[in-house]
């Protein structure tokens, strides 16, 4: 019985025209060997199962054949083609740098450079995994590489080009390889499908391609996997049951039930998901993609950037022509939220019920009005008055009086309210407003009665934005300003209570602007202020002095005097 050999071994690319998806890179070799251009040492780098390895095969073979093609190929006739065919190759060593990392091991390459090779032009080293080799062997290996003898060749690979020192790095040709594109696996696998009298449907290629992620080695063996199912015919259903993949229907499905606010049709189909394995993670991280691919079937131009089959493609330009940019863009912010908490969450599955219930709702959580708009936040409790000639008697008492209710219906409107100067800047807005002649003509009109009473809460909003206005400047009349005891009365009387006549005389000296300013605050000139000592600090009693407290000690404890007398101690006062 003839042993299996796997596909990612068996269909190893063995000729230039066999290698997928690096056209740039087999380009430059191919001319470099034609011109005969070639660099002491090379750096292949990129992911894994790109082709590393595989095209520094094809090149040690290519520059080491005898009959060299005039396409840069290998002409895999003479000797030394077919001694590399058969693994019993002399020139060419391939070498784990992951198990021969120590200064020994490169000693030991040092010295094999040494000779010259007995058969062929060159002698060729590929150093696979060369990132893993130590600080002091990279050093050892410096001038080696950089001035090697004229029949040797490195050629390095690695994954994770970024831990190779700078200095080995400027002594190579590097050349960077790319993931593979589906497209490109998925004719490969066609290929290989043919071969092998497989048929399997576009949509299971497909779904191969993508789970390899760019790695062709990955694809050959889950197609290995795959083909082993034994069916006549292998279809996209068999490849999502095999590798556990989540079905993109469902996707589609709660996107729908998410337009149709659907909340509970959203949880069942996630149950479903739960039940058959999938952690939400996952979950939330496809219908991240899912909502991702949407936006991008908008727009034609973006279209190229979505990576599925033409079936697939259809129905996700049809889903997108139902649902909005914007419902798109709030989705994805959503889920990537969800996507950073959940491996914080503490109950995983109430967070991701929690990020389908808000994608439900989110159209009564974002007003667009027909169009994207910016959230309207209200930075500052008081906000610029708006022109006065626009208003009248009537509008200022509707605005007092409106309610809660009246409010909710226009959110957008913030609520007009005083105008209150800046910091600084407070006497002079007092003393030299813009607008003062026109507050006068229209106030003159409006009679007094119609004037509703300034609201305490309007009153004391006021009186602080005056205090912290003259703080800069007048920080005593301030602070007297923050303990007073303030109060105001129905007919719009300022009771101000102070604990002394200096603090009464402080704030009488700014009297007029205080009460001008109260008065443009509430629009209403019927505000009156008065200032007063407090009753309570006024009459209570003086602190005792040394004496009167000596004396009150005696007074309730005769032996007091006794002690004193007794001990001839004479009072300080």
């Amino acid at each position: 019985m003839q042993s299996f050999v796997v596909s990612a071994r068996k269909y190893r690319p063995v000729t230039w025209d066999d290698v997928v998806g690096q056209d740039h890179v087999v380009t430059t070799l191919r001319n470099a060997i034609k011109t005969n251009h070639l660099a002491q040492s090379f750096l292949f780098c990129g992911p894994r199962g790109v082709g590393k390895t595989t095209c520094a095969r094809i090149l040690a073979k290519t520059i080491n054949c005898e009959n060299l093609q005039e396409d840069g190929e290998a002409c895999d006739v003479c000797e030394s083609c077919k001694t590399f065919r058969e693994n019993a190759s002399f020139n060419i060593h391939e070498i784990d740098a992951a198990s021969n990392n120590s200064v020994e091991d490169i000693r030991s390459l040092t010295d094999q450079v040494r000779y010259a090779p007995q058969a062929g032009k060159y002698k060729i080293y590929i150093i696979d995994e060369v990132h893993m080799l130590s600080a002091a062997a990279f050093n050892a290996f410096l001038k080696t590489l950089e001035e090697p003898p004229v029949y040797v060749k490195f050629i390095l690979a690695t994954t994770e080009k970024h831990r190779i020192i700078p200095t080995i790095l400027s002594r190579c040709q590097i050349f960077d390889f790319n993931r593979i594109k589906v497209k490109d696996m998925m004719l490969q696998l066609k290929k290989i499908c043919k071969k092998e009298k497989v048929q399997i449907d576009d949509d299971a290629l497909h779904l191969i391609a993508q789970k390899a992620d760019g790695a062709m080695r990955d694809a050959l063996s889950i197609y290995d996997r795959i083909a082993s199912i034994g069916n006549t015919k292998i279809t996209a259903k068999d490849v999502i049951e095999n590798l556990n993949i989540l079905d993109y229907d469902y996707y589609f499905k709660i996107t729908d039930a998410c337009v149709a606010e659907d909340a509970a049709q959203c949880l069942l189909l996630y149950a479903e998901i739960s039940n058959k394995g999938f952690d939400g993670d996952t979950f939330i991280i496809g219908l991240a993609e899912h909502m991702r691919n949407l936006l991008v079937c908008k727009d034609e131009h973006t279209l190229q950037l979505l990576e599925a089959s033409d079936v697939v493609i259809e129905k996700y330009k049809e889903q997108s022509k139902i649902i909005t940019a914007s419902f798109l863009l709030s989705a994805l912010n959503i889920l990537n939220q969800a996507d950073v908490q959940y491996r914080i969450s503490k109950n995983k599955r109430l967070h991701v019920e929690l990020a389908l219930m808000k994608l439900c709702y989110i159209h009564n959580a974002i007003q667009t009005n027909g169009s994207i708009q910016k959230k309207t936040f209200i930075e500052a409790p008081i906000q610029k008055l708006q022109p006065i000639e626009k208003r009248n008697a009537e509008n200022v008492a509707y605005i007092r009086t409106t309610t809660k209710t009246d409010i909710a219906k226009e959110p957008v409107v913030q609520p007009e309210t005083i105008s209150i100067p800046k910091k600084g800047n407070l006497r002079n807005k007092i003393l030299q407003n813009e607008n003062a002649a026109e507050i006068s003509d229209i106030k003159e009109k409006i009679n007094p009665e119609d004037i509703i009473s300034i609201t305490p809460e309007l009153f004391f909003m006021a009186w602080k934005q005056f205090a912290d206005g003259i703080r800069k400047d007048h920080q005593r009349i301030a602070v007297v300003m923050d303990h007073a005891a303030v109060s105001i009365d129905e007919k719009n009387t300022i009771d101000v209570k102070l604990d002394s006549q200096t603090e009464v005389t402080m704030l009488r000296e700014i009297s007029q602007q205080l009460l001008k300013f109260l008065q443009e605050a509430a629009e209403n000139k019927n505000i009156q202020i008065t200032f007063s000592v407090n009753a309570i600090k006024n009459g209570a009693h003086k602190p005792y002095t040394i004496l009167e407290k000596y004396k009150k000690m005696e007074e309730l404890n005769p032996l007091i005097r006794e002690l004193k007398d007794t001990l001839g101690f004479e009072l300080d006062y």
